[in-house]
């Protein structure tokens, strides 16, 4: 049996989009935002916080912090920092040329 070799660019290509297009923009926009909450959860957790302690830090309900931390909330910048800097953390942010 004679098996191809096939690049993880070629799979992202074929079956979320080319580069640019609006497919592979939206799935790399949403993976962010999935990495994003995860990386909340994580230090939340290290930080020894429940979702009610980190909700009170922020002024906000222990739902919207459940739903942050499963990626079902639109962030804001302002949002982010504000959580970032709860955790202490500090958000690094890169905008590059395309």
């Amino acid at each position: 049996m004679n098996m191809k070799t096939v690049s993880h660019e070629d799979v992202m290509n074929r079956f979320i989009g080319e580069p640019e297009t609006k497919n592979r923009i939206r799935f790399e926009n949403e993976l962010k935002s999935e990495i994003l909450a995860h990386q909340f959860k994580e230090l939340r957790k290290k930080k020894h916080l429940t979702q009610s302690q980190l909700a009170e830090k922020l002024g906000m309900e222990k739902g919207q912090i459940s739903k942050i931390e499963n990626g079902k909330f639109n962030l804001t910048i302002a949002t982010i920092n504000k959580i970032a800097s709860a955790l202490g953390a500090k958000i690094s942010f890169d905008l590059q040329p395309i």
